[in-house]
């Protein structure tokens, strides 16, 4: 399905055909559905989806087709490279499909994005984003030859190297680069996976907190709006200190059940804005978060509804958009179909976004 530009009566036609078949998830006889849906391009399209099923094949084959595809991926993300590993890698492991086949060449192709930690791409300098999807690529082939790629040293050298000079407890993305609420997820998790120099941790807790907002997420920097991957990021680093008490969960419980949209089931980003799927696992990872920490014991998002709007947002010959008329893509696939996994299920982990059995093996390998 290709992305347009829609006009207004196209975008009609869209919400008139998600809404019929959404309805007909709630009846087991459906009413009657009416000529001028039937005649509906849009309503045709999306139909088949009308099962409470995940397209496992569909997708597989999709995922596949980009981790294979890596030279073409990269094209349109020459910067974050191992973006382009990660995010189907990711896919397919959630989907259970043996990812061991792939070891070789992404060990062979990460090795030359490293430094000491990882660049976007060869050639390129060290950043904290390639360098977190490099890491969670390598902890999800969960080998000794994938894990022994790890530079420890040269990590933990880079990580100090991207203080942010200005706000203890904060990091640059890169050296000289842009401070914001990702760089303190990046260094704290990896940080306590990979047992690196404990004072990296001073004051991000305290810095987490200072960027909690009136609505109760978190920002990107202090004094920012609440925004669902900043979110995410802060208290997911919260929790992997022990420290989720540092901000007011109630608050940020409060804002969260707030992002599932009634109409859509689906989750948005911030304040007033649409649904995205990508947001079933930044937004919806959060609920079990906050079981993790102890703050709820039970999963308070309405999980049914979030896993019909990722059905909706499947395409039949695999992979998921961020909404219906949308083309599909790595990202929100990666990040959909976490988000179905940890709806209701533990085999993701709901910090680092790779199974558990991975997180396991990581750390046992460097005990």
């Amino acid at each position: 399905m290709k992305q347009l530009n829609r006009t207004l009566n196209e975008q009609n036609l869209v919400h008139s055909a998600i809404s019929q078949i959404r309805k007909e998830y709630q009846y087991v006889e459906s009413e009657e559905v009416p000529q001028d849906l039937l005649d509906n391009k849009y309503y045709k399209e999306y139909e088949p989806l009308n099962k409470l099923e995940l397209l496992t094949d569909q997708h597989i084959k999709y995922c596949t087709k980009k981790l294979l595809n890596i030279g073409y991926s990269i094209f349109y993300l020459d910067v974050g490279q191992p973006w382009c590993i990660y995010w189907p890698l990711n896919a397919l492991s959630i989907l259970q499909d043996d990812v061991s086949k792939y070891e070789h060449q992404i060990i062979q192709y990460l090795e030359q994005c490293k430094i000491g930690s990882f660049g976007g791409g060869p050639y390129q300098f060290e950043h904290l984003a390639p360098t977190y999807s490099s890491l969670l690529s390598l902890f999800i082939l969960a080998t000794p030859n994938s894990l022994g790629l790890i530079d420890r040293q040269g990590l933990e050298k880079f990580f100090w190297s991207v203080q942010d000079p200005n706000n203890k407890g904060s990091y640059l993305m890169h050296v000289n680069g842009e401070a914001d609420m990702r760089a303190v997820y990046i260094v704290v998790i990896m940080v306590i996976i990979l047992k690196l120099d404990p004072k990296l941790l001073d004051g991000c807790a305290e810095y987490i907190a200072s960027c909690q907002t009136y609505e109760g997420g978190i920002g990107g920097v202090r004094y920012s709006e609440s925004h669902g991957g900043y979110t995410f990021c802060g208290y997911a680093a919260l929790v992997c200190m022990g420290k989720a008490h540092y901000i007011d969960q109630e608050k940020l419980l409060n804002w969260l059940v707030n992002r599932q949209i009634e109409n859509e089931g689906g989750f948005n980003g911030r304040t007033n804005k649409v649904v995205d799927a990508c947001y079933s696992f930044w937004q919806g990872a959060i609920f079990k978060l906050l079981m993790l920490s102890g703050y709820v014991n039970e999963q308070l998002m309405d999980v049914l509804e979030l896993k019909k709007y990722i059905h909706i947002c499947q395409n039949i010959s695999g992979g998921i958009f961020d909404k219906p008329s949308k083309s599909p893509d790595a990202y929100h696939t990666c990040y959909g179909l976490s988000g179905y996994s940890l709806a209701d299920s533990n085999f993701q982990n709901p910090i680092y976004n790779i199974p558990n059995k991975c997180i396991e093996f990581v750390q046992n390998f460097f005990q």
